[in-house]
């Protein structure tokens, strides 16, 4: 289901936690350490990330893509002041906009994957509906944020199980019984009985043991990213373990944890003031913090500097075993 193209998606299942924030710093990270990045919003009816780059008024929205009469998608890419950086609005709060058709919605994938750019993020939308999951699904690599509060961390859980469940009846949805056991929408009761993915392999081994096979390759092919915002102190981060922990024995998935944000006013302050806060200040520990997540996604270590109103870049690759000696 991925794409060629390197595509980061932000999801976390819940509002409220900080990933539109996360994500319009993580495309202004990878823009600063030069690469060509695109920002998509893809919170229909919802859009705030151009607030987060300082536009108050997006000339161009994802609605644009479906009423513009010359079609030239190319024209959603705006710019955002921020070298190597353009940004997709999703802004627009027409009644409906939030519920896309499924052939807008494809429209709008083939769209993404064919964005010529080193990086594309994704801003998802709350809840865990298939128009969020789906996109989650496209990404190369996914990242699930969550907060150290349990209800976020059981959200936080909950949506990582309906995307490998999505993908799972996707992936396989030429079987009935797979179908049936995971589309919860048109059975609710399922939604009990099946809690783990070993119950899963369970009903669907009884009448096809070929297919529990399939399920166990898929579910080892998703390796979502995991990591903890508004971290105020070593307990919070057990929050975070407690999480890897319950996908690990329910979903038999190993979630990657990337690392964490701190809590902080300067965080705040910055979207009051409509400036990334890795722009603001690269030197405060949030922003130290999330140069440690970029460094986790893209396998390099990035370090800013702000002097004299100027901000400087120093990146090295890390190299892979075999290759270090």
């Amino acid at each position: 289901m991925a794409s060629q193209v390197n595509i980061i998606t932000v999801g976390g299942g819940k509002g409220g936690i900080g990933k539109s924030v996360v994500t319009t710093n993580l495309a202004v990270g990878l823009a600063l350490g030069g690469q060509n990045v695109v920002l998509v919003d893809t919170d229909y009816g919802a859009s705030n990330l151009h607030a987060l780059l300082g536009i108050s008024n997006p000339k161009r929205g994802f609605l644009d893509f479906f009423t513009q009469k010359d079609k030239n998608s190319n024209s959603l890419l705006l710019d955002t002041g921020i070298g190597n950086l353009k940004f997709v609005s999703g802004a627009g709060d027409n009644p409906g906009s939030a519920n896309l058709q499924e052939k807008h919605k494809n429209r709008i994938f083939d769209f993404i994957k064919n964005i010529q750019a080193d990086y594309v993020l994704l801003d998802l939308g709350p809840g865990t509906s298939y128009n969020v999951i789906d996109y989650f699904n496209i990404g190369a690599q996914g990242v699930v944020l969550t907060i150290p509060e349990m209800p976020s961390v059981m959200n936080s859980f909950s949506f990582i199980k309906n995307t490998l469940f999505r993908r799972l009846d996707l992936e396989l949805g030429d079987q009935p019984k797979i179908r049936e056991l995971m589309d919860f929408s048109k059975n609710p009761d399922a939604a009990n009985e099946m809690y783990s993915l070993d119950q899963l392999k369970k009903n669907v081994g009884k009448n096809n043991p070929t297919i529990v096979k399939k399920i166990a390759s898929i579910t080892a092919a998703f390796k979502p990213n995991l990591v903890v915002n508004r971290v105020r102190n070593k307990k919070d981060l057990l929050l975070g373990q407690h999480l890897i922990a319950l996908v690990k024995k329910y979903l038999e998935v190993d979630l990657n944890y990337l690392g964490y944000i701190v809590e902080s006013d300067q965080v705040r302050n910055s979207v009051n003031e409509m400036i990334p806060f890795l722009i603001k200040n690269p030197q405060s520990k949030p922003s130290e913090n999330l140069q440690q997540v970029i460094g986790a996604l893209t396998h390099s270590d990035i370090h800013l500097v702000k002097r004299g109103g100027m901000i400087f870049v120093s990146k090295q690759v890390r190299l892979s075993s075999g290759w270090d000696s």
